[in-house]
């Protein structure tokens, strides 16, 4: 569902856009139907949360609808700025001897992860959080999910997994609700059919409003690439709130990746790690040790319970 018209200026526009995504993020009962909407003024374009929001005042959308346009912006800079020094790395070296070279070497110089820690082993890593959990969190039990059980949630999805997204669910397929915990700070893991049920929730969500904006497709895009947008290659395993964690099924040399998904920004901050061993091995660093994990998360049991605390 979409609105479009006219104005003399750009308040003006700002106003109808206010009035008018109020009126389609609800549908006739009221409900809402997307959490973001895309706002168009003018060439501008940007995606907006907010509008189901009563308590905002019309100054704060505002306000956001210009972040979101100047966000995308940048994004699409980058993107140029991506293409023209994948064009110069070609235009730079001998047909005959870097083909190799010209496989990998862009895009891992430009979608680094943030965290440098480098790939492992799922196995190992787990059983270093799970000698952690029997230590601090005993009455927390967690199992992995039989083989079947996997190979029938990948079909499902229609991407190739990589092997550590196989094996990370051989170790853990969720959290139960009778020992709940909150192992991630800012996500809960998914088992195997919240994972279906989300991944299919998000594609539908997104596909409607590109559709209705007329976004360009970034399926053929490699992995790690900001999409700007949620493709069928990523698969979510963990989540709250509207935010998710997921593994970057497409091509290239961060095949494999793990990577936030925002309601309002996307994908836009890029892969944290360079794949689910490597953000593993930074969480059983952060357990064992009480240091910081993920952007300034600190552990802590309380009353029996993990606890993350901010530390900014």
């Amino acid at each position: 569902m979409s609105r479009s018209g006219t104005a003399v200026d750009r308040e003006s526009a700002l106003a109808q856009a206010i009035g008018a995504g109020r009126e389609v993020i609800r549908d006739e009962n009221g409900q809402t139907i997307n959490p973001v909407a895309y706002v168009k003024l003018g060439d501008d374009l940007g995606l907006v949360s907010g509008f189901d929001d009563p308590n905002l005042s019309d100054e704060v959308l505002r306000a956001r609808i210009e972040e979101a346009i100047e966000l995308r912006k940048r994004r699409d800079q980058e993107r140029k700025q991506l293409d023209r020094e994948r064009e110069q790395a070609s235009l730079s070296v001998a047909p005959a001897t870097t083909a190799s070279v010209l496989s990998s070497t862009p895009a891992l110089s430009s979608t680094p992860a943030l965290s440098s820690t480098p790939a492992g082993s799922i196995t190992e890593q787990w059983t270093r959080i799970a000698d952690w959990m029997r230590s601090h969190l005993a009455s927390v039990r967690i199992s992995g999910a039989q083989p079947t059980r996997i190979a029938e949630a990948a079909k499902s999805t229609g991407a190739t997994w990589p092997a550590e997204l196989v094996k990370f669910f051989e170790h853990v397929d969720g959290i139960g609700s009778e020992n709940w915990c909150l192992l991630l700070p800012a996500h809960e893991l998914f088992d195997l059919d919240r994972l279906v049920d989300e991944r299919k929730m998000e594609l539908e969500v997104w596909g409607e409003i590109d559709e209705e904006m007329g976004a360009e497709s970034a399926e053929e895009s490699s992995a790690g690439e900001p999409a700007g947008t949620f493709l069928p290659a990523f698969i979510p395993f963990a989540g709250r709130d509207g935010n998710l964690l997921f593994v970057d099924t497409r091509p290239g040399p961060l095949h494999g990746c793990v990577t936030e998904f925002d309601k309002v920004g996307a994908d836009d901050a890029g892969p944290r790690w360079v794949s689910l061993s490597a953000m593993l091995t930074d969480l059983a660093d952060s357990l064992e040790a009480g240091s910081t994990f993920h952007g300034g998360w600190a552990p802590d049991i309380v009353d029996g319970r993990l606890d993350w605390q901010y530390q900014p």
